[in-house]
């Protein structure tokens, strides 16, 4: 301090405050540079091709430059569809032109691309059958998706109508793109505005969210399907943007209710809801899932199935959001408060979630396998591995009984009522009638005797207690039921020890604290059975 002190002295006090101004602005310009933006990115097209592998096709698949099969595999473009081999790749990105993710035309024509139509492919024209041809031939717009004979094109008009997907789909010249201000990707934009096409109510504009770098590529699969038949911008990789950078696209859209596809397991699709609710827009979106995880509770419960079969069938999944209905699924708030410590009391936090919220041995099994799958020995991702590894974990605590005695070492106040516990492993705070992969644990066993069905949208939680790892096997194969604890609105749970906990699937170790779980909200959801919550 003293050689600042000394230079006050010598008359030096403007430049010492200059200096320190100068600090502070440097300090500022720095924060605001690491700042993060904002906007959705997007690739831009108009600097070439979005290219990928060919390998999930048997047909034989021609260059679209040079004409010739492509053997021993190739290179497409996941948007557009325009196919090309090493050598042609650069060629295809000067003269074949992209499905563009903005233009700037007030109406829509036809994007043609030559060749390798897919199987049974019908002319739009003449309704016969193309593109069967063994030569490189016919035409496909990759917006319309219509097929066309090469002899009947001229008889097209040239506008297009976006097909019969055209109320999934944000037209390119409703989309502003600007650059990207720090400019260190001159192949990236930002989506900067999105006007309504004036199509009336019926479009709402779906947005596919899936974390491409995660398991196995179905999520991947599914990001370029969309790509193909949407516009590019709206699929939205997670791995490369947060969910609340990706709902963007909804707030640019505050007048209009979007539809969201989440691809995933029940922890992707909690973190992309939370986004959801903290939108600030007249209609938060409608959320469809796709089930790629393990359990897949929310996507059993909504309908959608406890997960997909075979290859993704991407125009299946459009029919399937169409005949869909809407539903409104309550979500939680997990107030966590740890208890004081040597008179210090740690900061608390606070966690939602819509599918369940649990303490015990299940907790435990999954935190387990949460620990193993971050594992640098973690190599092997698969949904059939993955139950293995729970199976596993399950069975060794059958043996270890890790969580004997839960009874002694938790309260629980349901709606200001305290609860006397049985001997339990495990208390379940259920929202959604699955748990545990499937399990529908509230009215097993209830033949012929009354009992409230567990509703995803009537404001209420059910309780059950879980014995032991083996209870929860018996559970599965239908050989036993839970023990009910109680329904309720707002619970009150205190943890006297360090007890394994967990929300939608996403574990942690929790130490004494209280835990007061109250309802926050609701989300709109699509599901594909009649609505079963009490709206």
């Amino acid at each position: 301090m003293w050689p600042l002190l000394l230079l006050w002295d010598m008359g030096l006090s403007g430049i010492i405050i200059e200096v320190i101004l100068g600090l502070i602005g440097l300090d500022f310009l720095f924060r605001l540079w690491r700042r993060k933006v904002y906007y959705v990115k997007v690739y831009d097209f108009t600097k070439g091709h979005s290219w990928c592998s060919i390998s999930d096709t048997e047909q034989a698949v021609h260059c679209s430059v040079c004409e010739h099969v492509l053997l021993g595999g190739g290179l497409r473009c996941d948007s557009c569809g325009v196919c090309a081999d090493e050598r042609c790749m650069h060629k295809a990105d000067k003269r074949l032109k992209c499905k563009q993710v903005s233009v700037d035309s007030i109406s829509m024509k036809h994007q043609w691309v030559k060749g390798n139509l897919p199987p049974e492919s019908i002319c739009h024209v003449c309704e016969e059958e193309c593109g069967n041809e063994r030569h490189f031939s016919d035409f496909r717009c990759c917006w319309c998706q219509w097929t066309v004979h090469e002899k009947c094109l001229p008889n097209l008009a040239d506008l297009c109508n976006l097909g019969v997907y055209r109320n999934f789909i944000i037209p390119p010249n409703c989309i502003t793109l600007r650059r990207s201000p720090r400019g260190r990707l001159r192949s990236q934009c930002l989506v900067a505005s999105i006007k309504e096409p004036q199509w009336g109510p019926q479009w709402k504009p779906l947005i596919v969210i899936g974390n491409g770098k995660s398991g196995s590529n179905e999520a991947c699969h599914l990001l370029s399907s969309a790509r193909k038949v949407l516009n590019a911008v709206q699929a939205i990789d997670l791995s490369d943007q947060e969910p609340k950078i990706a709902l963007q696209l909804c707030a640019l859209l505050k007048e209009t209710q979007c539809r969201l596809l989440i691809a995933g397991g029940d922890g992707t699709i909690a973190w992309v809801l939370n986004a959801v609710q903290n939108l600030d827009v007249k209609h938060l979106p409608e959320t469809a899932v796709l089930p790629l995880g393990t359990g897949n509770d929310l996507s059993r419960a909504l309908g959608w199935g406890p997960h997909i079969e075979g290859a993704v069938d991407f125009h299946g999944i459009l029919k399937k959001i169409e005949a869909s209905s809407s539903a409104l699924l309550d979500r939680w708030l997990a107030d966590i408060r740890p208890s004081r410590h040597l008179g210090i009391r740690f900061p608390g936090r606070s966690v939602r979630f819509n599918n369940y919220f649990s303490v015990g041995v299940d907790a435990r099994v999954a935190l387990n396998f949460h620990l193993t799958r971050q594992s640098p020995m973690y190599l092997f991702s698969h949904r059939l591995f993955n139950k293995l590894i729970y199976f596993t974990y399950g069975t060794k605590d059958v043996v270890e009984q890790s969580c004997e005695g839960l009874e002694n070492q938790i309260e629980l106040i349901i709606d200001k009522k305290p609860i006397e516990l049985p001997s339990v492993q495990a208390l379940v705070f259920l929202n959604v009638d699955s748990w545990g992969a499937g399990i529908k644990p509230w009215n097993m066993g209830q033949e012929g005797v009354f009992m409230p069905k567990c509703l995803y949208g009537d404001g209420i939680m059910e309780v059950i207690g879980v014995s032991s790892s083996f209870h929860i096997a018996q559970m599965q194969v239908g050989l036993s039921e839970p023990l009910r604890i109680g329904r309720g609105k707002s619970f009150r749970l205190r943890i006297f020890g360090k007890q394994p906990v967990q929300a939608d699937g996403e574990p942690w170790e929790q130490g004494p604290s209280e835990i007061i779980i109250e309802n926050c909200g609701q989300v709109p959801v699509l599901t594909v059975e009649p609505n079963r919550s009490s709206q």
